[in-house]
């Protein structure tokens, strides 16, 4: 750092100061003990550029250039100040993030249980599985949706849990315990829970108007969490977490398989008729 001059007003050295700043010259203006106002250059490589603009000041104070070059300093100042405290939000939020990272994922471990249990219990009762769906017997795909909605609308809910095989749980669990695991350390177990909501019951939806039978089983909350945490990993640079691009080909390989005629996500007598 060098001393570039010394003023006795202090606007003046401000103003001479905003003018090498919009330049991209680092200054600093600071008081003496002689009531005066000492400029100071950061970079003393940068010297012959502030010795170039002090002697334009110092022969026209008055000229619109240092005007001009004030107005670029605050805009300048304004748009640094903004990267700085986005800056220190995404530093708070990884910080949060990380603070979270050792905690235990209850919703997600809940779901796991949940969906191990019912499953014993429809293959050992398979009228209650049955129950569990949107509708059975005789129902055309809107009559479905309808009597679902106006006389069982938990039954949008319940399919997420009932899976036609051990494998498919087995599948869908331990996808459960990893990508439901991340995604409520990121954000939270309440946010969880409705991702699970949203996702799953959005995929049931979508299976009674593709197949006109009703999905069952967590493929849906699956696909709905590793798509968000894939692209959320991918564009978001502050994201504590990302899916392996590996691992995302490998899934969708699964997921297009899921259409191969034959291949079914649970057998006839947990779907129904």
């Amino acid at each position: 750092m060098r001393m570039l001059h010394l003023f006795d007003d202090a606007r003046a050295a401000e103003t001479l100061s905003d003018a090498l700043y919009a330049d991209g010259v680092e200054t600093s203006v600071r008081p003496t003990r002689d009531d005066q106002y000492a400029l100071w250059v950061v970079d003393e490589t940068q010297m012959d550029a502030a010795k170039a603009m002090l002697a334009r000041f110092q022969a026209s104070p008055a000229d619109p250039l240092f005007e001009e070059r004030q107005r670029a300093a605050r805009a300048r100042r304004k748009a640094e100040e903004a990267k700085e405290k986005k800056s220190r939000h995404r530093v708070e939020k990884m910080r949060d993030q990380l603070a979270q990272a050792d905690a235990t994922p209850f919703v997600s471990y809940g779901i796991m249980a949940f969906s191990v249990g019912l499953y014993f219990l429809t293959e050992a009762r398979p009228e209650i599985g049955l129950a569990m769906l949107p509708h059975g017997a005789g129902f055309t795909i809107t009559e479905a949706i309808l009597n679902g909605l106006t006389t069982k609308p938990w039954t949008f809910v319940t399919p997420v849990f009932v899976h036609g095989g051990l494998l498919h749980l087995i599948f869908n669990v331990l996808w459960i315990r990893d990508l439901g695991g991340v995604f409520e350390r990121a954000h939270s177990s309440l946010r969880m829970f409705g991702a699970t909501l949203l996702f799953g019951v959005g995929g049931v939806i979508t299976e009674l108007y593709w197949s006109q039978a009703p999905a069952v089983g967590l493929s849906g909350v699956v696909y709905g969490l590793l798509g968000y945490l894939y692209f959320r990993g991918k564009y978001d640079p502050s994201f504590p977490y990302q899916i392996p691009r590996t691992t995302m080909l490998w899934m969708m390989a699964w997921f297009a398989l899921c259409f191969v005629p034959g291949f079914r996500s649970a057998p006839p007598e947990v779907i129904g008729p």
